[in-house]
Order: structure tokens, then C-alpha cells, then sequence
């Protein structure tokens, strides 16, 4: 079970970052302003994907994004004036968002040189499909964390559950050790008391025997004065 578990997974993660996503165009609203933006959707909870997106342009990008925004499951970050070294040295501010449900999550991102100057397939074409790859790369990062760590979680889930099985024999064998010794115990006393009441018996039948003659020959004396006394006077 634990095998197939595994290769399930593992074959999930190698189709992942073999598939793309459709990249959908459309505008977004970061806190209360609207861009032009690129949006990508996640088979997966929206909570699992906030710090994921945070991370990912930590580790691949060095930048820090700032979280702006949170409003229900939709928050929005910035990153204000930084450089992304597919596109050059030329500044920007990124904007994005993740936002979804407990099934699939959806994440927004937009590049702004200026307040009028956004990227997008037209006026840009060459920086658009630098973000769409961005997004794509995403995609893969996101996944191969998000199975690695269901892979992990089951493993150490079902490496407990050996343990506890382990603990559980164990407790169940020096239970049934404990309940053979008990038993013996007890047939023992049994067979003691059957040996006792035997004896008692016995004692008792031979008390009895000798009660009963001990009357016998005082009443045979008793017969014996009274023909004494009257024969002899």
C-alpha cells in the first residue's frame, strides 16, 4: 500500500512539471488598484499556497514580497521597484495576489514600470511571456512542494502508525503473559483449595468418630458403676 501510495504521488509530481497552465489575462484589483494582470489556477487548498508564493520569490528571485493585503482568502502582496534578471535591470513593481477555495487556489500577478505602463501581451510582448514562463515555473515549484510534503506527511503518518502498532503488540503480548500468569495463579489456589477441603473433610470425619466413641464408653462406664453399685453395694 505504502508503495503504490508513493508511486501515485511520484508520478502526480512528474506529470505536473511536465503539463503547462493556461495562462488567463484579465485585470485584478490590488488593494483597491486595478491593473491588467496574468492569472494561473492551482489544484490545490488556497492556504497551501500563500508562503509557497512568498518563498518562490525568496529563494528563485532574491526579492521580498509584502503582504498589502488580506481580504477572506484573497491577500495581496508588493514588491515595490525591484529588477527581475530575465527582464533586464529595468525596475518595476510586481504586483500579485492568491486567493481560492479549499479546492483550488488562483494566483494574480502584475508588472508595472509605472502607474500607466503594465505589462501585458500587447505593449510588451517580450516581458509578458517572461511572466508567463515565471508563472509556469511557479506552477512546477508549487507542486513539487505540495506532494513532497503529502508524501512526507504520509510517510511519518504511517511510520507512527507502525510505531504505535509495535507498541500495541507488545502491550498485548505482556497482557496475555500477565493473563496466563493470572490463570496458573488461580488454577493453583483452585487445586489447593479442593487439596484443603479434603483434608478438612477427613479431619472432620475422624473428629466426628472419635466424639462419637467418646461417648460410647462414657455411657459403657456409666453402666458399669450402676452394676457395681448394685451387686456390690
Amino acid at each position: 500500500m505504502k508503495q503504490l501510495l508513493v508511486l501515485l504521488l511520484l508520478s502526480s509530481t512528474c506529470l505536473v512539471g511536465q503539463q503547462t497552465a493556461t495562462i488567463k489575462d484579465g485585470t485584478t484589483t490590488y488593494d483597491k488598484k486595478t491593473l491588467p494582470s496574468m492569472t494561473i489556477q492551482l489544484d490545490a487548498p488556497v492556504d497551501r499556497v500563500y508562503d509557497v508564493w512568498d518563498d518562490f520569490w525568496d529563494e528563485r528571485y532574491d526579492i521580498d514580497i509584502d503582504r498589502t493585503d488580506k481580504d477572506n482568502d484573497n491577500i495581496a502582496y508588493l514588491a515595490e521597484q525591484v529588477a527581475l534578471r530575465s527582464m533586464g535591470d529595468k525596475r518595476m513593481d510586481v504586483y500579485s495576489s492568491v486567493g481560492g477555495t479549499k479546492e483550488r487556489a488562483m494566483v494574480n500577478l502584475s508588472l508595472a514600470y509605472s502607474d500607466t505602463d503594465v505589462v501585458t501581451a500587447t505593449n510588451h510582448a517580450g516581458d509578458y511571456r517572461t511572466a508567463s514562463a515565471l508563472l509556469q515555473e511557479f506552477r512546477t515549484y508549487f507542486y513539487q512542494r505540495y506532494f513532497d510534503g503529502q508524501l512526507n506527511e504520509t510517510q511519518e503518518e504511517l511510520a507512527d502508525l507502525r510505531d504505535d502498532s509495535q507498541d500495541a503488540s507488545k502491550d498485548a503480548e505482556k497482557a496475555r503473559e500477565k493473563i496466563a500468569k493470572y490463570e496458573d495463579k488461580i488454577e493453583k489456589l483452585r487445586r489447593k483449595i479442593e487439596d484443603t477441603r479434603e483434608d478438612v473433610g477427613d479431619e472432620l470425619q475422624t473428629a466426628e468418630e472419635k466424639s462419637r466413641r467418646v461417648r460410647e464408653l462414657e455411657e459403657k462406664l456409666q453402666e458399669l458403676r450402676l452394676a457395681r453399685k448394685k451387686y456390690l453395694g
